[in-house]
């Protein structure tokens, strides 16, 4: 029974000193909020100007929308003042050390993010703010802010970007309102991690500036987020496939030319790098200033596929002349040229042309005709007739003709294929050391 009565008194101490609690919680509240105006800057005695410290929180990188170049950020917002009219003595009402009260019900100073997008500073009107005893204020509050963000495409997507958030006041200039960072830096100690993005560092910054309207400074934090892209998506996906369909556009110069898939190839190439385009085209913004080096890579290689094709009609030309008269520049000094280029073997030609012989040569070649021919009629009584066997003349030469354009077309595609190798070495060298160069 004794311990039943020492319960209930202790539960009524308890709800007492509760209720005390909440009485001078509400006695505080309205006593600060009598003669208050949530309207008016508070200005403290000897003092013109109210300072004001910004600072944020990163939780998370939503979205980075290259080809808009907009930004959005969830962050936590950190404000910080002094308000010399929410001040008392903790002794008046039990030491009470702090109180909670609704932003609306004080003054805040109206912090603007500059570069926003969005129709209003959201969570700026909807929380609570902590007051202190010498009437210390820190308001900090959750928003997702959508901001500018200039994007920098010329070492996509081994590309770091920088987006400025600036927070200061619109109404307010540098002598009534001063601005100004106590960290320095954005936090990022409880940061999620995002799938394309890694959140570097966020250095902030105070600045002074002066504009046109006014002859007042007008001071703001800029918090700059250093943001560098995670490629591995771009590469794998982008980067290896476009490398590896160039070097089968390589592969068309090893192909026989009856096969019929020379040109056709070719195109094939140029149609999948235009594709591989068209994917990277969808995360550039339209940026006149500067051009992606991985697009520079894509216009080169097209161009290398569509050169190749032109080649690959002329090798195809050359190789189906089939009988027509090869000219006896081409025959007797470029095809033994190329053949030494190309290390393939000249076949073996007969003259074009028949030196007269002199009036004095005639009889003893008459002789020499006499005695040829005296030989063959004797071979073709031994041996039958060997015109079933052995080619005319005309098909002779028909078929030496057509050797010797098959071998320039050989030679020619030969040549293509250096070509188009070492123009792909020096022109992907030079691309690549372009992402070394570009600041």
């Amino acid at each position: 029974f004794c311990k039943i009565i020492n319960d209930k008194t202790d539960e009524s101490s308890g709800s007492s000193d509760s209720f005390g609690s909440q009485s001078r919680l509400d006695n505080l509240t309205a006593d600060l909020l009598a003669d208050y105006g949530p309207n008016v800057r508070p200005v403290c005695p000897g003092k013109e100007t109210v300072p004001v410290t910004v600072d944020m929180a990163v939780r998370q990188l939503i979205t980075l929308n290259e080809p808009e170049q907009t930004v959005q950020f969830n962050v936590w917002m950190r404000l910080a003042w002094v308000d010399c009219h929410l001040k008392w003595n903790p002794d008046d009402y039990n030491g009470t050390k702090s109180i909670v009260l609704p932003i609306d019900l004080i003054w805040k100073p109206d912090i603007t993010l500059y570069e926003s997008i969005s129709e209003e500073f959201y969570g700026f009107e909807k929380f609570r703010a902590h007051i202190y005893p010498d009437g210390y204020v820190t308001y900090n509050f959750p928003s997702k802010i959508e901001a500018l963000c200039p994007v920098s495409v010329a070492k996509f997507p081994y590309d770091s970007q920088i987006c400025s958030l600036m927070f200061g006041s619109w109404s307010y200039n540098g002598f009534e309102l001063d601005v100004s960072t106590k960290l320095g830096a954005g936090d990022l100690s409880s940061v999620k991690e995002n799938v394309e993005w890694i959140i570097k560092d966020i250095p902030a910054i105070r600045h002074e500036l002066y504009y046109g309207c006014c002859p007042e400074p007008y001071p703001d934090v800029t918090f700059y987020i250093n943001l560098k892209r995670k490629p591995n998506y771009y590469v794998t996906n982008i980067l290896i496939p476009s490398l590896l369909v160039t070097l089968v556009a390589g592969l068309g110069f090893f192909l026989p030319a009856d096969s019929g898939e020379k040109v056709g190839l070719e195109l094939t190439v140029m149609l999948a790098m235009s594709v591989f385009q068209l994917l990277i085209a969808d995360h550039l913004p339209p940026s006149a200033d500067e051009t992606p080096w991985i697009s520079s890579f894509f216009s080169f290689t097209m161009i290398l596929s569509g050169g190749s094709s032109c080649w690959q009609v002329l090798v195809l030309n050359l190789h189906h002349r089939g009988d027509r008269h090869m000219p006896h520049w081409l025959k007797f000094y470029v095809l033994k040229l190329l053949g030494r280029l190309t290390w393939i073997d000249v076949p073996r030609v007969k003259p074009d042309y028949v030196k007269q012989s002199s009036p004095k040569c005639d009889k003893s070649l008459a002789k020499i005709f006499n005695i040829l021919d005296r030989n063959r009629k004797y071979k073709e009584e031994e041996l039958g007739n060997t015109s079933s066997i052995s080619l005319s003349e005309p098909e002779a030469e028909i078929a030496e003709n057509s050797e010797l354009w098959i071998s320039l077309a050989l030679m020619v595609d030969r040549i293509g294929m250096m070509v188009f190798f070492l123009s792909l070495s020096i022109g992907c060298g030079y691309i690549f050391n372009r992402i070394q160069s570009v600041e």
